[in-house]
């Protein structure tokens, strides 16, 4: 038994290398309150030697735990334990600068801490918090797998893993678990929880290394915190496929009988079966109205959001979601001291073209947006594309005061004086009306789901008319056959006058309806030979990314010269338009890149481990928010009241030959986590509550043979006034037993922040604070190929403030191609952002066409190279203007 002497002291140093972990630089990130002047001590020890051995260990042990200040709690038999060879527990006071010492006794084997005068709760049911520090010294994996099957151990004993905290390496545990359990730390784990003659798990029964390793050293009681409790995201059953946005809609009593749009998400692409599907949405309830369609998205108007319900029963409708908004990628604001329209001209040497005629003649360009009030060019003409979305044929009502749209298209006429600009606005909750613009203006004849619908409800209104005009006009001719001078015969032509009148206001309203139909039809097939598109909207989310949407393969096929095999083949090749699409602005709201999970514990790594870790930050796990408001300096802490939409996007391989799943292979959860105290001074920093997470199946946006393209959101009320961040965990969803069998996902999620109401967006934008990617993709439809997507630039190359990239799918693709300064000057306003770029652009595309350079071949005919800032060189312009002259 002596030799146990000698192996202390190596013991003791074992221990204390098994919890240097602890200590791990990532903990000088974490803010902690200041410690309480004492901890109350209950310790577990084991001393195993004869009488004699165990006396002078046990002296040995006492005058350790008296030189680092801990004080025994007094007891009448106190004096017997250092005799009693089943003696293992220890109570007292020590100073808390040194209760983590008491471990450093390799007698010692666990420690539960609590601060001086803190009582365990009576009730043993009410949850206590803890910090439980674990054995450590593994490899990086072993050493997870050793905090995991020590978190599922943990659960028999009802602890609940807290989030977001740090680890320390998967030293650390934190969580709570029930006050009648606390004490039972003090045992070995592994024993617990036990029954009348064994542990519920047998230890032939306990994975590696857990088996083998005394799991807990170390439990530290933390103080009591109100957390914000998780905001309730049940689904039930009977609105299965209704996302949150739209469930919150169907049960407000006061939009009952309100009209609402939605989007349905198909679980296929609609082809020859549309026409039987389309008529079962419209009776799938009264007055549904069919509008758009895009890849699976079918956009209708129904006039009850009650019956919302209804269409659940389709089979083919997969999901059922508001649409989402498109947003304009520039802003107007009072100001006449910026650059002119004329010096931009000149920059970009577009001036010079001017001076040698070539000024847009005879050019059409088209440009969309959503708004086109204020001041227009002289020579512009405005369709409102709105109109085809009201059952009246109404246009919605335009904004007040300039507005983007306006501007750009004052500059776009600036750049190609003689050329015919056709304004066209539609709805920005409406992707499938710029579908449709597309086609128009790429030479397609075509009436839209939304003009098929209307000339379907004008004939349905037309048939109920002629019936009313027969019995209004039979019920006169019988009134006016009796003049008597009675009352009933008197009241009788009163009505039938009353009834032919009203019969005849309807008919003429009738007949304004089907003129504005006829002329909006009758304009959008006067597109056919448009030269360039100009699009001021970009849209973020509900679409697939990497060009996979509809609209972004459309762009590909139809704005693009086609290959030829001569130069005679080349001359009968029609023209194609060219699509000019500024870059998204939203820097700073969107994060993209691979799924990193270099520690394998399902947990999205915003940053790899080569990127340095922020100030006050401990983990590359969470990616703390930031709010910047339309004035002033942004803040860390969002304020309340804020309706956000996090979104999440991805594509992910499946197997061409086996099983394609309809759920996704590898599904990803987003939480929204609030900081309980972000100085650390009566709590951790690592602390955090859950206020939110995502809930239900992920859409499926887009399946081909080979992959599927699926997107998660999550919409949340900011609860209160706090610091905030975002996780995100996936896993693989199919697990074969068989290791062979088992596929390795990569998948390269795109994560986007938008405002869910008016209101947010009137109030600022809530940003990533911690980490965020520029090159996430510059929006939809700007990730098409064939697109010439603009970016802003404040020097050559310089495009940090639109976003780049085609997406995270895409990385070999330049995104933007051209970059031009972002601000402008006409008259009292001043438009900032990438549609500044955009409209320079286009327009001087236009006065390029009128010089006979094919456009959509842009910047192989400048000589320019992706990226590159917009330019017309010199010598090349020269070029022009001998050919102009030997003309």
């Amino acid at each position: 038994m002596t030799a146990l002497g000698p192996r202390l002291p190596v013991l003791g140093l074992l221990a204390s290398l098994m919890l240097a972990g602890l200590s791990a630089p990532a903990m000088a990130q974490v803010t902690y309150p200041a410690l309480p002047e004492k901890y109350d001590v209950q310790a577990r020890y084991r001393i195993r030697a004869d009488r004699d051995e165990r006396i002078r260990q046990y002296r040995s042990m006492q005058s350790y735990l008296k030189d680092i200040g801990f004080v025994a709690t007094a007891r009448d038999d106190a004096d017997l334990d250092v005799f009693d060879p089943t003696a293992e527990l220890l109570q007292g006071t020590i100073p808390s600068a040194n209760a983590r010492r008491i471990l450093d006794d390799a007698r010692i084997l666990t420690a539960i801490a609590l601060p001086s005068g803190m009582a365990i709760p009576e009730d043993g049911k009410k949850p206590v918090a803890v910090r439980l520090r674990i054995a450590s010294g593994f490899g990086q994996k072993e050493q997870r797998e050793f905090h995991d099957q020590t978190v599922r151990h943990l659960g028999f004993l009802g602890f609940q893993e807290g989030i977001g905290y740090d680890h320390a390496g998967h030293a650390i545990i934190r969580g709570s678990l029930p006050a009648e359990n606390l004490l039972k730390l003090l045992k070995d784990l592994r024993t617990q929880p036990s029954g009348w003659f064994a542990p519920l798990v047998t230890r032939d029964q306990l994975p590696e290394p857990f088996r083998n390793t005394l799991p807990i050293r170390y439990v530290e009681v933390l103080p009591d915190s109100a957390d914000v409790p998780v905001v309730p995201n049940a689904v039930t059953t009977s609105l299965s496929k209704v996302t949150p946005d739209v469930r919150a809609i169907f049960n407000d009593p006061a939009m009952a009988q309100q009209p609402v749009r939605l989007d349905l998400i198909l679980e296929d692409e609609p082809k020859l079966e549309w026409p039987d599907l389309r008529n079962r949405i419209r009776t799938a309830a009264d007055g549904i109205a069919v509008e758009g369609v895009v890849g699976v998205v079918v956009t209708i108007r129904i006039p009850k959001s009650q019956d919302i319900a209804k269409l659940i029963d389709v089979p083919e409708i997969r999901a059922i979601r508001l649409p989402r908004l498109g947003s304009e990628t520039g802003t107007v604001q009072p100001g006449t001291s910026g650059t002119k329209p004329s010096e931009l001209l000149v920059s970009a040497n577009v001036a010079a073209l001017h001076a040698a005629g070539f000024q847009g003649d005879g050019v059409r360009v088209v440009i969309i947006g959503s708004d086109f009030s204020g001041t227009l060019p002289a020579s512009a003409r405005v369709i409102d594309y709105s109109a085809e979305l009201n059952p009246d044929l109404i246009p919605l009502p335009m904004g007040m005061g300039q507005s983007v749209g306006a501007t750009a298209a004052q500059l776009a006429s600036a750049a190609a004086p003689k050329a015919t600009l056709i304004l066209i606005r539609i709805d920005p909750s409406a992707f499938h009306q710029l579908l449709s613009v597309a086609r128009s203006a790429a030479g397609e004849q075509i009436y839209s789901e939304a003009m098929q619908t209307r000339s379907f409800e004008l004939t349905r209104r037309g048939e109920t008319l002629t019936l009313r005009r027969s019995a209004a006009t039979e019920e006169y001719r019988k009134a006016f056959l009796d003049l008597s001078d009675s009352d009933k015969t008197i009241a009788r032509r009163d009505k039938a006058r009353k009834d032919l009148d009203q019969l005849l206001a309807d008919e003429l309203i009738f007949k304004g309806a089907v003129d504005r139909f006829t002329a909006l039809k009758l304009s959008l097939d006067q597109l056919r030979g448009t030269a360039v598109v100009i699009n001021t909207l970009t849209w973020e989310t509900g679409y697939p990314q990497d060009g996979l949407n509809e609209l972004s393969r459309y762009i590909d096929t139809k704005y693009i010269t086609k290959p030829v095999t001569s130069s005679i083949q080349a001359r009968k090749q029609p023209t194609a338009p060219i699509w000019v699409q500024p870059a998204s602005m939203a820097l700073g709201r969107v994060w993209a890149g691979p799924f990193l999970d270099e520690d394998g514990n399902n947990i999205l790594d915003f940053a790899s481990t080569a990127t340095a870790l922020p100030q006050g930050n401990w983990t590359r796990e969470l990616n703390f928010l930031q709010f910047a408001p339309p004035e002033g300096d942004r803040t860390a802490t969002l304020p309340a009241g804020l309706k956000v939409r996090f979104t999440i996007q991805w594509r992910e391989p499946q197997d061409p030959d086996g099983y394609v799943p309809r759920e996704p292979v590898f599904p990803m959860t987003l939480r929204l986590l609030r900081q309980l105290d972000s100085t650390g001074k009566t709590q951790a920093s690592d602390e955090f509550s859950e206020v939110a997470h995502s809930t239900g199946a992920p859409l499926k946006l887009l399946k081909t043979a080979a992959s599927g393209a699926f997107e998660q959101t999550l919409e949340v009320t900011i609860p209160a006034d706090g610091v905030y961040a975002l996780r995100v965990e996936g896993r693989s969803a199919f697990e074969y037993q068989i290791p062979a069998l088992r596929q390795k996902v990569e998948v390269s999620p795109r994560i986007v922040i938008e405002p869910a109401d008016a209101a947010t967006t009137a109030k600022g934008s809530v940003l990533f604070q911690t980490f965020n990617t520029s090159t996430s993709g510059v929006g939809i439809p700007g990730d098409s190929s064939a697109a010439i997507t603009v970016g802003i630039t404040t020097a050559p190359g310089d495009t940090r403030l639109t976003l780049t990239g085609a997406g995270p799918g895409l990385t070999l693709l330049t995104k933007p191609e051209l970059v031009a300064p972002g601000q402008v000057t006409i008259g009292n306003t001043t438009l900032r952002g990438s549609v500044t770029a955009a409209a320079l652009i286009g327009g001087s595309a236009a006065s390029l066409v009128s010089s006979g350079v094919r456009v959509t071949d842009l910047l192989k005919n400048l000589g320019l190279t992706a990226g590159d800032t917009f330019l017309l060189p010199a010598p090349w312009l020269s070029t022009l203007s001998r050919s102009k002259s030997e003309r």
